[in-house]
């Protein structure tokens, strides 16, 4: 899954296989514009509300992510201060976009199958991650999203925090249940 770059002493992003067939798709359901759906951001709210709740970490946040070339956040709670929304304004498209070298959503689309690092700093891809140094990011649980008719993983829902949490299985098939919510709402949004 990972190759290791001995002339750079990290490991490389994971091959993509589908990721033509990903573009068509998301182009198919409209999801191929770098844009916010209310929706998702509505989920991605939920995501960090249960996840606050269980961890006592009001910094956690949720989010749902299309990864094409790059990765784009069409869902994205709203941070939060001791558990509550601080705004109700949207961030801005660019603060939703991330290369697909940060993060460890391309891993978890690679997998195809949830993904819970109790400490970031424990998988070796960490050491050169953007996200986890500017985000403070120390935790993170993702799941992949799977298109129910084709098989295709349009993305990834996660949960991101800045401290260390021991994931249980109850927080993965809770994340997992995000995931198939999240892919229902893909599927049924109006097409632009």
């Amino acid at each position: 899954m990972t190759t290791f770059n001995s002339e750079t002493s990290r490991h490389g992003l994971p091959e993509d296989h589908e990721l033509p067939r990903r573009l068509e798709l998301l182009a198919e359901l409209g999801l191929d514009q770098q844009r916010p759906i209310p929706e998702l951001d509505a989920l991605a709210d939920r995501v960090a509300d249960a996840f606050i709740e269980r961890t006592g970490q009001p910094s956690f946040r949720g989010i749902v992510n299309i990864v094409a070339h790059e990765q784009f956040f069409v869902g994205l709670s709203r941070p939060r201060s001791g558990g509550h929304s601080t705004s109700q304004d949207p961030d801005p498209v660019a603060d939703r976009i991330m290369p697909r070298t940060e993060g460890w959503c391309v891993f978890t689309l690679a997998r195809r199958t949830a993904f819970p690092l109790n400490n970031v700093l424990d998988y070796p891809r960490s050491a050169g991650n953007g996200a986890m140094h500017r985000f403070r990011v120390k935790t993170y649980l993702g799941a992949p999203i799977i298109h129910a008719a084709t098989g295709i993983c349009l993305g990834t829902i996660c949960g991101v925090g800045t401290l260390t949490t021991q994931w249980t299985l109850a927080d993965v098939e809770r994340m997992k249940e995000f995931a198939q919510e999240a892919g229902g709402l893909m599927e049924q949004r109006p097409r632009f």
